[in-house]
């Protein structure tokens, strides 16, 4: 077939683009864009870390998180979502909306950080069913002492272990300032 014969023969027809009410569903497991729960995440950036594109930034603060998403560098791996310990992140399950620029439909989320129970510091995030990924039996105590910020929580951890005579490093530190 002559090029130019084809060339032509485009160029009659025009475009010819599927219209919306007209196009095909996606297939069942589609993987669309990445959605992220608030209220599951640990802001831990395995996300982050795991992903291939660089379409994920976690920015971690001193009281929040900032969790970014850019759909325009997203390769929609899944590895994402497959890594998250806590569960948070979900892909949706059809085509994401068009765009004409990168980072147009970039998504930013902020984590705020619980306050510790003892001081009212910021604390890390922290979900129940880690506990039950990381333990067998969790006690009260190790369910109380998790949503301790560091400082109170390494306080916690030496006076638990007093009654076995460990050396208390944290309270000599302190003494010695």
């Amino acid at each position: 077939m002559n090029i130019l014969k084809l060339i032509a023969g485009n160029a009659k027809k025009g475009p010819e683009t599927l219209r919306f009410p007209e196009r095909q569903v996606p297939a069942a497991n589609y993987r669309g864009n990445v959605v992220m729960d608030l209220e599951k995440c640990l802001a831990c950036g395995i996300c982050d870390y795991v992903c291939v594109s660089a379409a994920i930034a976690v920015t971690p603060g001193e009281d929040r998180c900032e969790w970014t998403y850019d759909p325009a560098r997203c390769t929609y791996c899944g590895l994402c979502v497959d890594k998250c310990p806590a569960a948070a992140l979900t892909q949706e399950p059809d085509r994401g909306r068009s765009y004409g620029q990168p980072g147009e439909l970039s998504e930013t989320a902020t984590v705020v950080y619980p306050e510790c129970p003892e001081c009212g510091e910021p604390a890390m995030p922290f979900n129940e069913a880690l506990l039950g990924k990381a333990f067998r039996d969790v006690s009260e105590e190790l369910r109380q002492r998790v949503h301790l910020c560091g400082p109170c929580r390494q306080k916690a951890t030496m006076n638990a272990l007093k009654g076995f005579g460990a050396k208390n490093d944290f309270e000599r530190n302190q003494n010695e300032r």
